[in-house]
Parts: structure tokens; C-alpha cells; sequence
């Protein structure tokens, strides 16, 4: 057994010393660049980047040189998922080889300096390499860029294979009405991110849904590409998070095989794994009708919220939506500490009986459509509700799930 565990620690210093060999012996790197993009690069990667990893390759950034092109890359790659940008570079010497370093130290090293270009060098005889930003300089150790996991795009030849390019604000539209209905439940796996339909029943549409249980939203777009249908694929939420954070308002072009999904927009693009199950039969829980409607303040939804934090205390606490003389009373009531409610003045819509709904799950919902009101439909105290914006675009709605009061 001692000699066992003496041969594992030899074969580690062995290959600590060979990969430090690698790290040495490349080529001489050097790129100078704008800090301003660089230090944005930087910034949008980082809360992508897991503070403590026990892989440390996992919390580098991926510095590479496309000399052609005059490009410099700057990435991060994950087992499940990979972010790439380009910035153009100012001057380059020399196609020096990738290499990582860690992006928290470079990134702080980065908002501290002062200058407005960043010169990287590299020498083939140094461990090192040098980050010099007006009068500062960062010496970083790096590791072999070999060493991240890589991860390929679709592939054009499956027979799954889509290519769907979205409008300015497109695809930030179809995920402000479903990232916030994405399960966090680890248990169901298959709920952990957007599901994406491309032409059901040949309808043409790119369809986007996500539901956590409790309550689920759609959207639904036309685009210029021909859609052919294909099965449903889920992009996982560390993804979808990224994609809202990072191509806010932007074109995206969203491509997907079986098995991986890329979403490309300006110098950026991701790459992921799709989640491997199957999504629920969603359209069995949307409410029929017929509805009776109406209609509420959406701004006032989340203020009663906040206002009831201190009478609820616990998260999951309901409250109670009952109709009143001018219009609707929504009401959190606890025995221990009291009540807080407000009134929705309108009209008071007839057969309509009381009804409860989690008080966060409400505010959420009444934020994730944008818009000043929103519209409820109504068919029993125990069914699901219906949830849209009056004129609103055909395909879009949320449900929400009922509670008791």
C-alpha cells in the first residue's frame, strides 16, 4: 500500500512537472488590445465562473490569438457549457500558442489598472505571462489551454440539425416570459431549463415554454427561416441565463442538433449541452374556458407584495383575490400579525368567487409580461388560472397554479 500511494505521488510531480514544461516551452505571445473591451470580456464571464472549483482548469479564461483575422479570443469553458468572444487586436506578434489563466485574478487585476491598452506577453522562456495596462503589471502563472474541455457546436449532417436566426430583441422577448418560470428543482431535471418547439403541426413557429409546477409561461414567434419541425429540445438554465444577460436586446442566431444547442449574436457565441429528458405534455395543464376576465394593475401586484413581506414572513404564503365593491381586493392575512390588503378599482366581474395564489408566484408573473396590466381569466376557485395581456400576441400566456385560503 506505501509503495502504491509513493508511485501515485511520483506519477503527480511527474505530470505537474510536464505540464509546467508545456507551459514554458511555447511559443513567444503577444497581443496588445483596447483594455475597455477587454475589461467587459472579462466582466461578462464572470458570473458564469464557479468562485470555488475543484478543477482549476474550470475557473480559467482561455486567451487565444486568431493572427489572420487580427482577433483576440477570450473564453470560458465549462463540462457542460462554453462562452467564446473576440476583441480585434491592436498589434500582434508572433501566433504564440492558447493558454488559461484564472479569470477572477485577471479580471481584478483588470478593474484595478489604470491604462487604456493591454499589452500580453508571453516569452517562450518564461513560465509567465505579463499583463501590462499603463502603470501596472500582472505576472500570471497560466496552465495549458489543452487542458479545458472543449465543446463542438451542432452538427449540420444530424438529422435533427436547425438553424433558426432571430431579429433584434427576439430572443430576449421569447425568455422574459419563461426564465422566470424555470425549475430549480434538481429532482426534475427535465423542468431545469427553456424548452424550445420548433413548427408543431407545421405551424411555422418557434415556440418557447417553461414551467416549475407552479406556473408556466409561452411565447411564440414567426421568423424568416422555413421551420421544419423536429423534436422538442431543453437548453439548460445556466445557458438561458447567459443568453438573457449577454444578448439583451441583440440578434441571435439559435442552431440545434440532438444533442447541443449554439446561440451566436454579434462576437459572441454559446455553446451547450441539451438536457437528455423528455418535457411534459404542457398543454394538458392550459385552462380552456370558457373565462371570465379581468383585469389588474400589474405595478400594484408587486407593491402589495412587498408591502405584505412583514404579515406573510414565510415564502410559500398565499393570498386571497375576492371581488369587492369598485373592483378587486387582494389580501395577505396572517392570524399572528395581521392583514395587508389593496384594492384594484375597475369593474367588478361577475361570477367570479374567491380564490388564493402564491404571493411571490403572483408578483412574478404580473413582472414578466412588461406591461402596465395584466389580464386574468377565471374559470373555478380550484383551476389553474390564465394568464395574458389584453392585445397581446397570439401564443402568449402564463398559467398559474391555484392555492388555499
Amino acid at each position: 500500500m506505501l509503495e502504491n500511494t509513493h508511485a501515485d505521488t511520483a506519477t503527480l510531480k511527474l505530470n505537474s512537472k510536464a505540464a509546467a514544461k508545456a507551459a514554458k516551452a511555447g511559443p513567444a505571445f503577444s497581443v496588445d488590445v483596447d483594455a475597455a473591451p477587454f475589461r467587459r470580456a472579462l466582466s461578462a464571464l464572470m458570473p458564469y465562473s464557479e468562485p470555488r472549483n475543484t478543477i482549476p482548469i474550470l475557473g480559467c479564461v482561455t486567451i487565444s490569438m486568431d493572427a489572420p483575422a487580427q482577433r483576440l479570443g477570450v473564453s470560458l469553458f465549462d463540462i457542460d457549457m462554453a462562452i467564446e468572444t473576440t476583441l480585434p487586436a491592436l498589434s500582434s506578434f508572433g501566433s504564440g500558442d492558447a493558454f488559461a489563466v484564472p479569470l477572477r485574478t485577471l479580471a481584478a487585476f483588470m478593474n484595478g489598472a489604470d491604462g487604456e491598452v493591454v499589452e500580453i506577453r508571453k516569452a517562450a522562456t518564461d513560465e509567465r505571462v505579463t499583463f501590462t495596462c499603463g502603470d501596472f503589471s500582472a505576472a500570471i502563472i497560466p496552465m495549458p489551454a489543452d487542458e479545458a474541455p472543449r465543446l463542438t457546436g451542432p452538427k449540420f449532417s444530424d438529422a435533427g440539425f436547425r438553424r433558426i436566426p432571430l431579429a433584434e430583441g427576439v430572443m430576449s422577448w421569447l425568455l422574459g416570459l419563461t426564465l422566470p418560470f424555470v425549475s430549480t428543482e434538481e429532482t426534475r431535471y427535465y423542468l431545469n431549463g427553456v424548452a424550445f418547439e420548433f413548427g408543431v403541426d407545421d405551424d411555422g413557429m418557434l415556440r418557447a415554454i417553461a414551467t416549475d409546477g407552479h406556473r408556466l409561461g409561452s411565447r411564440q414567434t414567426k421568423t424568416t427561416a422555413n421551420i421544419v419541425g423536429r423534436p422538442t429540445v431543453i437548453i439548460p438554465r445556466a445557458a438561458i441565463k447567459a443568453v438573457a444577460h449577454l444578448a439583451a436586446g441583440k440578434e441571435v442566431v439559435l442552431s440545434v442538433d440532438d444533442m447541443k444547442a449554439e446561440l451566436s449574436f454579434g462576437d459572441t457565441v454559446i455553446r451547450t449541452k441539451l438536457i437528455d429528458g423528455t418535457f411534459p405534455d404542457w398543454r394538458r395543464v392550459v385552462p380552456k374556458g370558457p373565462f371570465k376576465e379581468f383585469e389588474l394593475d400589474a405595478g400594484k401586484i408587486g407593491r402589495l407584495h412587498r408591502a405584505s413581506g412583514g404579515v406573510r414572513r414565510e415564502r410559500g404564503v398565499a393570498v386571497k383575490v375576492k371581488p369587492c365593491e369598485g373592483g378587486m381586493s387582494v389580501s395577505a392575512n396572517n392570524p399572528e400579525f395581521g392583514e395587508v390588503s389593496a384594492v384594484f378599482r375597475g369593474e367588478t366581474p361577475e361570477g367570479v368567487d374567491a380564490f388564493g395564489v402564491n404571493s411571490r408566484y403572483f408578483a412574478d408573473m404580473a413582472k414578466a409580461f412588461g406591461a402596465k396590466r395584466i389580464r386574468l381569466g377565471f374559470t373555478g376557485s380550484g383551476d389553474p388560472l390564465m394568464v395574458n395581456v389584453s392585445g397581446g400576441p397570439a401564443g402568449e400566456f402564463a398559467v398559474l397554479m391555484p392555492m388555499r385560503v
